[in-house]
């Protein structure tokens, strides 16, 4: 792909615990598998960190839920590795517009993913995830295995995910839409993303709970390990720009 995606792009330091971070995070080449899960609201409403801001985007009577991996092989904050238990939410009373969120969620400002868990594994990328944006991150081995025929993650202690080969349908990336609070505000943080998608695989998923933990905790609780995902994406060269966010009045 063309460098173009990042050309432009004007960074600056912000301060954490564990040094300068420079803003926006550039992931210049990495994997993302990503699982989509039709919940029962019911299971998945108690387990959102900020539910006075916060409630589940119902889809067809269902909740969203995405158990997503990451394996960050460039990125200017160095190499690591991370997983997202997320939920797609909307802001309490509003009623954004069902297909805007499917087709293009940066259009609909009281929707967006809210993260449940955020482990990495880097204490720079936890400080940054934590400190700038309020995300639920912790430090954990996460050991990843990208492949064409098969992809294979394990959270150190919690779970182990194998995923199969895709199907033949490939699309544009979209935008990670994200929603957090911090300070009592909500920010919103839009990921644009510069790879393609490969799509297909949901039933040649393994999801095995290892053990107690944070995340599998709510993997547990949310019954994933006991269903079959609706959806798989996947991409093996991931490029994306994280930026700062913006609060939201």
């Amino acid at each position: 792909m063309s460098e173009d995606f990042f050309a432009g792009i004007h960074q600056e330091n912000v301060s954490t615990s564990s040094g300068e971070c420079a803003l926006p995070i550039l992931y210049r080449d990495g994997g993302v598998v990503g699982l989509m899960y039709r919940v029962p609201p019911e299971k998945v409403a108690p387990l959102i960190p900020d539910q006075a801001e916060f409630e589940p985007f119902i889809l067809m009577g269902k909740a969203i839920v995405q158990l997503v991996v990451f394996e960050y092989r460039d990125t200017s904050i160095g190499p690591y590795n991370e997983v997202a238990l997320a939920v797609e939410v909307k802001r309490k009373g509003t009623s954004p517009s069902t297909w805007g969120a499917l087709v293009n969620a940066r259009t609909q400002p009281n929707y967006g993913s809210t993260f449940l868990n955020l482990p990495v594994t880097t204490a720079n990328a936890c400080a940054a995830g934590k400190e700038i944006w309020n995300f639920p991150k912790y430090v954990v081995g996460i050991n990843t295995e990208f492949s064409e025929g098969q992809i294979r993650a394990e959270q150190q202690g919690e779970f182990r995910l194998t995923v199969g080969p895709a199907g033949w349908l490939e699309t544009k990336g979209i935008p990670f839409v994200l929603m957090s609070t911090k300070g009592g505000k909500v920010v919103r943080t839009v990921v644009e993303t510069g790879h393609p998608l490969k799509w297909g695989g949901a039933g040649q998923v393994s999801l095995e709970i290892l053990g107690p933990g944070p995340t599998s905790d709510n993997l547990v609780k949310l019954g994933l390990a006991e269903m079959k995902p609706s959806f798989v994406w996947r991409s093996y060269a991931m490029r994306s720009i994280l930026p700062q966010g913006q609060e939201q009045a």
